[in-house]
Parts: C-alpha cells; structure tokens; sequence
C-alpha cells in the first residue's frame, strides 16, 4: 500500500514540478545573476586557466562541459528560490496543493535542463571546430542528464539557506563550488595531485562529472564509467534529499 500511495503522488506531482520548471525556464533563464554565475563565470575561469597551453580539444574541452554543466545548473536552482522568496510568490507555491517535494523537484528540473542544454554548446565547438571525436555518444548523454540532476539539486540545497537575496545565496555557492573545482581534476590531473588532495578530489562530484564526460570523448578515465556514475547519482539523491529536509525545516522555524 504504501509504494502505491508513493506513486500515486509521484504520478499526480510530475506535472506540477513540469508546470514550475516550465515557469522559471521562461523568467529566470535570462537573469543576469545566472548569467554571470552560469554562464561567463566557468568561460572565463578555463580561458585564464588555459591560455598559451598547448593541449588538444580532446584533452580541453571536455574539462569546459563539466564546468558548464556544474555551474549552470546550480545557478538556476539556487536563485529562483531566494528570488521568489523576496518577491512572496514562494509562499504562494508552498501553500497551493502540492508537496514540498515537487516544487523543489520542479526548480531542479529547470536548472537541470538549462546545464544540459548549455552544455552542447562547447560540445559542438569541440567537434565542429576542433575536430574532437565523441567515442561513446550514448555515455556522453547519459554523463551530462546525471551531472545537470546532481549539480540542480546542489543549488537547491544552497537555497535552503533563509534568505531573499540571490547575490548572498551566488556568493555562498561559490564559496563552495570553488574549491571543489580546484580539486576535480579539471586544471589538475587527479593522478597529478598530492596525495593529501586525492580524498578531497573524491569529495567532488564534479570529479565524477569530469570524468564520465572525459571518458566518453577519449577513451581515458581515472576512475571507471560504473563508479563515476554510481557516485554522482549518490550525489544527486542526497543533495535533493537534504534540501528538502532543509527547507522542511526552514518553513517549520
């Protein structure tokens, strides 16, 4: 009885969370905050980083989705909230019939699909321009579906901090994503790092995203495709399910 009562919410929440991810897709995909943090942020990151480094578009471009997919998707989802929340349509969500559950699971979804999306962009760059190869398309997708989820639900966790500021909620996400970039294997070859970062490279899911999507363009991988996935789907079911304990607790106080 209970699994069926658990899909039976599930089958009359989807469309809900569809209906809020649809919503913030048209307003928020635009706002300057996701744009700087979203978009020109990770840009300008790896061109100051990889300039006059003379590395091929196998070994470049790949480091350039991950750290578009990472911070994107965790732009989207960590701004609509402390935004609505300062305009009082936040309120209005979480007294409508619907869970807690699917409002936070429709703000993923939007941050989700916008680092998805984006994504393709240095993708075609890569292939069109630079000739890279895509050895397994099929895991390329895969990597970048479980990366947005993972990465979208990080900022929902980062907006479960009570405030109606977006640009405190971004600073406070990059308090986090920062060293996490450092340590992912992205500008530092994780075989190349000393042996007091490894740990912290593993505490990285932007480690496991950098290296699924590595993998699935050259072939090479430092962890394995089922480890690297397997984790960055732990990843994602704990980043979802902290923020809503957290905001579960947040509206309670």
């Amino acid at each position: 009885m209970r699994w069926r009562e658990f899909l039976r919410r599930v089958r009359q929440d989807l469309p809900r969370s569809w209906a809020i991810a649809r919503k913030d897709m048209r307003i928020y995909y635009i706002k300057p905050p996701v744009i700087m943090f979203g978009v020109m942020t990770p840009v300008f990151l790896f061109l100051s980083f990889m300039v006059r480094r003379n590395l091929d578009a196998e070994a470049l471009v790949p480091g350039l989705v991950a750290m578009t997919v990472f911070f994107a998707a965790s732009s989207v989802s960590s701004a609509t909230i402390p935004w609505e929340r300062g305009q009082q349509t936040y309120e209005r969500l979480l007294v409508a019939p619907v869970s807690l559950f699917a409002v936070l699971w429709g703000k993923a979804l939007a941050g989700m699909l916008f680092g998805a999306e984006l994504s393709v962009v240095p993708i075609l760059i890569g292939t069109l321009a630079f000739g890279m190869p895509v050895r397994e398309v099929w895991l390329l997708a895969l990597a970048l579906v479980v990366s947005s989820g993972a990465f979208a639900s990080l900022g929902v966790l980062f907006a479960s901090v009570s405030s109606s500021l977006p640009g405190n909620i971004m600073m406070l996400g990059n308090m986090v994503r920062m060293p996490l970039l450092f340590v992912s294997g992205i500008f530092i070859p994780l075989d190349s790092l000393p042996a007091w970062g490894r740990p912290f490279a593993f505490l990285s899911p932007l480690t496991y995203a950098n290296d699924l999507v590595r993998h699935s363009v050259s072939g090479a991988s430092y962890l394995g495709v089922p480890v690297a996935l397997g984790l960055l789907l732990a990843f994602w079911v704990a980043f979802l399910v902290v923020g809503v304990r957290l905001h579960t607790v947040g509206q309670k106080a």
